[in-house]
């Protein structure tokens, strides 16, 4: 279980909310003695990777329709799970938008190759505002991606309780602000296996294409993507220190080894034939010479 510093992308969206307003143009915390930084310490990501998330869950969609996060699981594919929400002055577009972006150029398909979801934290949203968040986000993403595609939810029918559930399995953890009346979360989407759990923690607001598409093949154990994403995947390796998937020597190693074998046993194959050739020749320049004698 490790441990993600988020304070920066946490702060973000009161500090522009907090500069957006010329009356106070300075944030109030909690009274108390506790400062900017103390009031934040409990926004981060607590990683629980190889974890399963809770089953059970039940949200409603734009329609006010109930949805199980269930129904997502068991399908074959990886899920994008994203908590946010949609009042947010600036993170939560950021995190959607990069996600939409990558997306569109990383290759494989929504619905086909992956699955998403949009989980709302705030249990006062509307479908208004979702609404109008989910068509945008679906326009940069592309390709004619539906709806039904990319599915925004709620926790508003049992008050939060199972957002605050699904965050607290992942380890998002989120504090509301009365005094702006906005929440404060990192910037971060996780990844699931088709089954639920827990494979990998994306952090940031960009995620590079071939950073997207490695963890969506790493989370379905190599049954998404093409046979070249699973070699590729063999040389990289996420690198939790720079939140990217970085160049792997043990798996290129293990690739020219593999290559300096072939190279040998169709050289030795080659050579193989070659006297085999010669041998037949000869054995037949003997038997025409034998004859006539």
């Amino acid at each position: 279980m490790k441990r993600r510093n988020t304070f920066a992308l946490a702060l973000a969206p009161l500090l522009l909310a907090a500069g957006a307003a010329h009356a106070e143009p300075q944030l109030v915390f909690p009274k108390g003695d506790e400062t900017p930084l103390a009031a934040l310490q409990d926004i981060d990501v607590i990683e629980h990777l190889g974890e399963r998330v809770p089953r059970g869950l039940t949200f409603t969609d734009v329609t006010g329709a109930p949805k199980s996060l269930d129904s997502l699981l068991g399908q074959g594919r990886p899920v994008v799970v994203t908590l946010g929400y949609h009042r947010c002055p600036m993170l939560c577009g950021l995190v959607l938008d990069g996600l939409a972006k990558a997306a569109r150029t990383m290759g494989l398909g929504l619905g086909k190759d992956w699955s998403a979801v949009d989980i709302s934290i705030d249990p006062g949203e509307d479908t208004t505002l979702l609404q109008k968040n989910q068509h945008r986000v679906l326009e940069l993403a592309g390709n004619g991606y539906t709806r039904e595609a990319w599915p925004f939810w709620l926790s508003s029918a049992d008050g939060g309780a199972a957002a605050r559930q699904l965050a607290e399995a992942v380890g998002f953890r989120y504090k509301y602000d009365p005094s702006s009346k906005l929440f404060a979360h990192p910037a971060v989407a996780f990844v699931l296996t088709p089954e639920g759990v827990i494979s990998r923690y994306l952090y940031g607001v960009e995620y590079p294409a071939r950073d997207f598409r490695m963890a969506l093949v790493e989370a379905s154990g190599g049954k998404v993507g093409t046979s070249l994403d699973k070699v590729i995947l063999s040389c990289f390796r996420y690198d939790p220190a720079k939140r990217r998937y970085a160049p792997f020597v043990l798996g290129f190693m293990r690739i020219g080894a593999g290559m300096v074998f072939l190279a040998l046993a169709g050289l030795l194959t080659v050579l193989w034939r070659k006297e085999l050739a010669m041998k037949k020749r000869a054995a037949h320049v003997a038997a025409t010479h034998g004859r006539i004698a």
